[in-house]
């Protein structure tokens, strides 16, 4: 009787496939890290100034795709099917649908939605299709399929609509988009607050600022003008907020959540600016009264918390899809990372059960340690959603949703159980505002000093860094004092900005400075005004005597010989001109022209201004002058920009002068109404 013949043996992975594996592994950890630095990092970029920080952020946002493409290229091609690859492919996909806190890392990649959105779908489809293909060969091989398939498919699902939220959010604000948007606040103020009423900037009675309510401000054709039924209009307006008596919004502690909401209705103003919209009240009395005798009325602190926080949005309603969740799906923004935490954490059992059975095709050392690498992927996935649900908890969107919703609902007002919730929820934080520091830059001091270490990151990543600037100081951070400084300065001009003219007459030293305040309207007047200030401080912060003064006068007179090396020397007793200066034989340059009038400045201060504090006055409110005098721009998409990586304190004051009427660095006078 002839023998049956042997089943043929089962095909086993060889070596290269699991290494292979294991490269994917490591692909899809990196992910992971990605991922993990996208959430961390992501809201501090609007906390830290440029820095190394900003280029992390960037380079993982930008090299996102590449990873992803190249690692679907390994799975793809790979000679033998793992469990756990359609696991990865999910992981990989969430990469792509970013984070709620990072939408995009500057205004090209939002005017660029378009091919992200092209992006997202070809490497999308990609991944569903190995999601599909792996999935049904899992199913094939009985691996109890089911356990894994059911919460793949949710995460699956909503992964697709996180990406969705991403792209739409980008869309919103970009050009094409913006406008539509804008121009419903930008009718709003025309129809609406721009009316003659008795206002009183203390109470707020009489600012029917927009805080939330912009979809009932849309004129619908064969319907009549919403602004011709105001009475009709279902907004909640700055005024509501300040007339609401509930016990939250009392005390030192209400005044600060009435200010946040301040601060929203004032983003969606500041907004039009961008967008390129007129300010139709910024000629009236009363908005001029708003900040002058509002926000700037006995603490002037409270007009800086203001405008961080107006910012905040601001940064908030461009890079990231706090904006569009808080308009389009404020459910969303907490159901989201409640979902997919609850589904990781599902995902991290299947996997558990699944791997208990170990697969014959692979070591028992093998399948644990895929079994522990999915299982951490999974676990640390699930907290950072959780992160992600706190971060919008503690966010200035969430707690104006709550402040709306406890106004708007009398029965809140009169519940202790619901206001002690709310007010629980009200008190969580989240990262500073800003990080309240100055950038420096010295003329003088410093100026050959270079960071090598930056220099060579520059030339090691093909210039994608920054080279270290030169004379570039390390920041410091924003005094009160210097807050107070610019703050009555402020109060003293009422809105009519000079350029240094006005402290310099203050002091009793007008007749003798005013030559260095250059009032011609020629290109470069005023940063030469700036230039030759800065030298004179700088040799005044020095204690320079006339002895020193007559020595940086010999050293401009032997420029013409001799280029003067820029070497960090300290300066004591004399003054140290540290810049190339090159000069022909007949002629000097700008540039020695400049550090000449700054030296000569410099000797009339310390000659005619014996006393020390005097000196320092005069050039503590030039300066607090002429900051307010350069701050008004109608460059405002530079302003977005900066917001991106850190902000600067002129982008607040060019924020608070707006919302006092000044746009112009010329007079403004306020007109009493239309």
């Amino acid at each position: 009787m002839a023998l049956a013949t042997s089943p043929s043996p089962i095909p086993t992975p060889q070596d290269d496939d699991v290494l292979a594996l294991f490269y994917v592994l490591a692909l899809v950890f990196l992910a992971v890290v990605a991922i993990f630095l996208l959430h961390l990092l992501g809201p501090l970029r609007r906390w830290l100034s440029k820095g190394l920080l900003h280029h992390i952020v960037m380079g993982v946002y930008a090299l996102s795709y590449p990873l992803v493409g190249y690692t679907i290229g390994l799975m793809q091609s790979a000679n033998w099917y793992f469990n756990d690859f359609t696991v990865w492919a999910v992981f990989l996909l969430l990469l792509l649908s970013s984070t709620d806190s990072l939408t995009a890392c500057r205004l090209n990649d939002i005017d660029n939605w378009k091919n992200i959105y092209v992006k997202q779908l070809f490497k999308g489809f990609l991944l569903v299709f190995i999601i599909l293909k792996f999935g049904r060969q899992m199913m094939m091989r009985n691996l109890d399929a089911d356990y894994l398939w059911y919460p793949l498919s949710a995460i699956l699902v909503v992964i697709v609509l996180k990406s969705y939220l991403m792209i739409a959010s980008m869309r919103m604000v970009s050009k094409s988009y913006l406008g539509k948007n804008v121009k419903v606040i930008a009718e709003y103020m025309q129809h609406i607050d721009n009316r003659l009423v008795v206002f009183n900037p203390v109470t707020m009675e009489g600012y029917q600022y927009m805080v939330a309510g912009e979809k009932h401000c849309v004129n619908r054709p064969g319907h009549t003008p919403w602004y011709k039924k105001p009475d009709d209009l279902k907004v909640t307006t700055v005024e509501q907020i300040w007339q609401c008596e509930g016990n939250l919004l009392i005390g030192d502690q209400g005044k600060v959540l009435k200010d946040l909401c301040l601060s929203m209705a004032l983003s969606k103003m500041l907004n039009r600016r961008f967008a390129g919209f007129k300010l139709s009240e910024a000629e009236l009395e009363k908005t001029h009264d708003f900040v002058f005798k509002g926000l700037l009325a006995g603490d002037e602190q409270r007009a800086f918390r203001v405008i961080e926080e107006e910012l905040v949005f601001v940064h908030d309603m461009y890079y990231t899809r706090y904006s569009y969740l808080y308009q389009k799906g404020r459910y969303l923004a907490l159901c989201l990372p409640v979902i997919m935490f609850a589904l990781c954490s599902w995902l991290t059992v299947a996997s558990l059960h699944v791997k208990h059975h170990d697969d014959p095709y692979l070591s028992n050392h093998s399948n644990r340690s895929l079994m522990s690498g999915t299982i951490v992927i999974t676990v640390v996935l699930a907290f950072l959603e959780a992160y992600q649900l706190y971060l919008y908890i503690a966010s200035g969107w969430f707690k104006v949703a709550l402040i709306r919703s406890y106004v708007a609902a009398p029965f809140l007002q009169t519940s202790c159980f619901y206001e002690m919730i709310i007010h629980l929820l009200l008190m969580l934080k989240v990262f500073r505002p800003w990080k309240g520091r100055l950038g420096q830059y010295c003329f003088l001091e410093n100026l050959g000093r270079k960071s090598k270490v930056v220099n060579c990151l520059h030339y090691g990543t093909l210039c994608l860094v920054d080279k270290a600037m030169k004379g570039s100081k390390k920041s410091v951070k924003v005094s009160e004092d210097v807050k107070k400084a610019i703050i009555d300065s402020l109060l003293a001009s009422n809105g009519h900005l000079t350029n240094g003219v006005t402290s310099l007459q203050k002091n009793g030293v007008h007749d003798d400075l005013k030559w260095a305040c250059d009032a011609t309207a020629t290109d470069g007047a005023l940063a030469r005004t700036i230039v030759v200030w800065h030298i004179a401080t700088t040799q005044c912060e020095q204690k320079l005597d006339k002895q020193s003064i007559h020595e940086a006068s010999k050293l401009l007179k032997e420029a013409k010989d001799k280029k003067i090396k820029g070497k960090n020397k300290k300066i004591e007793g004399r003054c140290e001109i540290l810049m190339q200066i090159s000069t022909d034989d007949d002629c000097v340059d700008d540039e020695t022209i400049l550090v000449a009038r700054g030296v000569h400045l410099a000797r009339q201060l310390i000659d005619n201004i014996q006393d020390f504090t005097t000196r320092w006055k005069v050039l503590s409110d030039f300066w607090a002058e002429m900051m307010l005098y350069v701050s008004p721009s109608d460059d405002a998409r530079e302003h977005l920009e900066v917001l991106a990586i850190g902000g600067e304190f002129i982008t607040h004051l060019w924020a608070l002068l707006t919302h006092a009427g000044v746009l112009k660095r010329g007079p403004t006078v306020p007109k009493d109404g239309l």
